[in-house]
């Protein structure tokens, strides 16, 4: 019967498979001492069975940690962390941690399951961290730091290199000059998806090396560069990915049941067609697994794969933002989120883009603890993956920078349109995020559009008044004007900024309706 547990234990490490040898030459050699009379155990034979029941029970000691806790990775800083894993079932685990050479012990459960929390210290390193449960395993080179979880569809899974035939722009020279001694840490969750939530990822934190960064998503790695150039300590970079993703297949069961708009029932299938629009699915296998992760904060890159409801998902992104919150024990975690780049998917004319862009903004006006990057500036007609990457993930740097950092000095967010007023035959329009003025001055500002009581739009005049944050918008035919909007297609290029460059979002404005 001992034989046969053996048999069903898991692969044995290549290292112990000499003790193992030796342990079953020993007892095929005295087998006899194992065959007990019915009627009389020798204490002796007791004593031989349970020593070797004890060293087979030994042989599978070792502590399993999760993907996301290993080698080279970044905890964050100050804060009251967690490490976890698997043991020996009802065994005493310990965790050395060597930036205060303290020891912490806990026990596993029935099955195995440990989880210890610990304090962090400032940003430093490197340390080790030791796990045992009788057999160490040893964590190297980890870092303290700042960590940040990122996540959303293909233009945030869009790595340095680019897609096949798709380059991002001046990526190779951030590619061929990355070196280790960055304080940059990068781990990529790989695809996996599920009808169940799983308890562990696949995948490795990577040091800050060529290799490394080319396959890292290129928004998310200029993001954590400019946070690390700024703040000068570690940043632990997270991403959770996948093209075509729709929100709620990021979004758990529990959170949907909220929406009778979300077919729940599909999960009853046996076979996905388009897993990235399944709800559930990509939670469950590559975000609930990193629930005992500590991060700062999240940025959020998605939304094309839901343009056709703008209303829905903006339900939607509330109720995500809560169930993170929740899920990472952080009631006021910051989340930063990029606002859709022009493209003409449904005809560059159409208004589907700027419609959906409208509740992205009601998002960040509404929600707290939350900010979006703009993109009017950014899109490109023919490709959905836009190549300028690196003003996108150092736009919502300029958000965590400002907002959660707390750093003053810069302006962190474009032009918002605040409110309007008639003046001299022209609508004159007031944004706020423009402190120094908006431009460009003294030359036609492009981009905004006016209709008069037939609800046509035509391009309008648009100038800006003295270096000031407001726009006076006029057509000479049109009289009386119904309606201004600027940037509202879904592709169109505008040029109105703030003096750090950052493009003003897109907006309209119903006049009679104010």
């Amino acid at each position: 019967q001992i034989v046969n547990l053996f048999a069903s234990l898991p692969k044995i490490p290549v290292y112990i498979t000499p003790i193992f040898d030796l342990l079953m030459t020993t007892f095929y050699t005295y087998k006899p001492l194992f065959h007990v009379s019915p009627n009389r155990i020798p204490v002796q034979r007791l004593i031989a069975c349970i020593l070797f029941f004890c060293c087979a029970v030994a042989l599978q000691a070792k502590i399993e940690l999760p993907a996301i806790l290993g080698s080279n990775m970044v905890l964050q800083q100050q804060s009251s962390v967690r490490l976890w894993g698997k043991a020996t079932p009802h065994s005493k685990v310990t965790v050395i941690t060597s930036w205060d050479n303290t020891t912490h012990e806990t026990r596993s459960t029935k099955d195995g399951s440990w989880l210890i929390e610990i304090s962090t210290p400032e940003a430093g390193g490197p340390y080790r961290i030791v796990c045992s449960d009788g057999e160490e395993v040893v964590l190297e080179n980890i870092l303290i730091g700042e960590v940040w979880l990122c996540s959303g569809q293909s233009n945030m899974e869009m790595p340095v290199r680019g897609f096949r035939g798709q380059p991002v722009e001046g990526s190779h020279e951030t590619i061929v000059s990355a070196t280790t001694d960055r304080l940059i840490r990068l781990f990529t969750v790989q695809r996996a998806y599920d009808t169940t939530e799983r308890d562990d990822v696949t995948g490795q934190w990577q040091e800050h090396d060529s290799e490394a960064v080319a396959g890292f998503s290129a928004t998310a790695y200029y993001f954590g560069e400019l946070l690390q150039r700024k703040l000068g300590v570690p940043v632990g970079l997270v991403c959770a990915s996948w093209s075509a993703s729709k929100i709620e297949t990021w979004m758990s069961r529990e959170t949907l049941q909220q929406f009778p708009e979300i077919d729940l029932s599909v999960l009853q299938a046996e076979e996905f067609e388009w897993p990235t629009g399944t709800p559930t699915l990509l939670f469950n296998a590559m975000i609930k697994p990193l629930e005992n992760m500590t991060f700062r904060g999240m940025i959020w890159y998605q939304g094309q794969a839901n343009i056709r409801t703008p209303e829905l998902y903006e339900r939607l992104f509330a109720a995500w933002t809560q169930q993170n919150r929740a899920l990472f024990r952080s009631a006021a975690m910051p989340i930063y989120y990029v606002q859709q780049a022009p493209y003409q998917f449904y005809g560059k004319d159409g208004i589907e883009y700027p419609l959906f862009k409208k509740h992205q903004m009601k998002s960040m006006q509404t929600l707290p603890n939350v900010g979006m990057a703009f993109t009017t500036d950014l899109g490109d007609e023919l490709f959905i993956h836009a190549p300028r990457k690196k003003p996108v993930g150092q736009r919502l740097a300029f958000w965590a920078l400002a907002q959660t950092y707390g750093i003053r000095g810069f302006p962190f967010c474009g032009p918002v349109f605040r409110s309007w007023k008639p003046v001299d035959g022209k609508i004159e329009l007031m944004f706020d995020h423009a402190e120094e003025g908006v431009n460009p001055e003294n030359e036609q500002v492009i981009g905004f559009e006016i209709a008069g009581a037939d609800s046509v739009f035509v391009p309008a005049r648009a100038e800006v008044v003295n270096g000031s944050a407001r726009v006076r918008v006029w057509h000479d035919q049109i009289t009386d004007p119904i309606e201004v909007r600027y940037c509202f297609r879904n592709y169109i290029e505008g040029t109105l900024r703030n003096n750090a460059g950052l493009p003003a979002a897109c907006f309209r404005v119903h006049l009679r309706e104010e």
